[in-house]
């Protein structure tokens, strides 16, 4: 087995996981911005300051544009990266939710989508670098 997946087959998740990067990223900007748009709730336990929850946002939105480019061009690697910055993803926006609802839940349906997407798009991680290991042996 190779150690690239399909295009057509990785291309759902590619683009989940670039349009969700893409909205992350401009999510993370505007908390960023002086405008005072995002406050956070009275007791909010996640103490980081609102331009530091952008900085989470913008870095994991950027992020995941690079490796959905990676993953359009049929990169394993960048396949594996996604998953984890889908994961990443959720977290952020569950932990996002009561400063922003809206955003949030969209955001954490596309990361949803885009993990589903990028777990089924190709061959099993496990079984490519068994394959490989194998290869290198004989």
């Amino acid at each position: 087995m190779s150690s690239t997946i399909s295009t057509k087959r990785a291309l759902p998740g590619a683009l989940l996981l670039m349009l969700g990067g893409l909205v992350q990223a401009v999510q993370g900007i505007a908390a960023l911005s002086t405008g005072g748009y995002f406050t956070a709730p009275p007791g909010y336990d996640f103490g980081f300051s609102i331009g530091a929850w952008g900085l989470v946002h913008l870095i994991i939105g950027v992020l995941a544009i690079a490796v959905g480019i990676g993953v359009l061009r049929a990169n394993a690697l960048a396949r594996l990266l996604g998953l984890a910055l889908a994961a990443a993803s959720l977290l952020a926006n569950f932990l996002w939710l009561p400063i922003e609802p809206g955003w949030s839940v969209v955001l954490i349906a596309l990361a949803t989508l885009a993990l589903w997407s990028l777990a089924t798009s190709g061959p099993s991680l496990m079984a490519t670098r068994n394959d490989d290991a194998t290869k290198t042996a004989h």
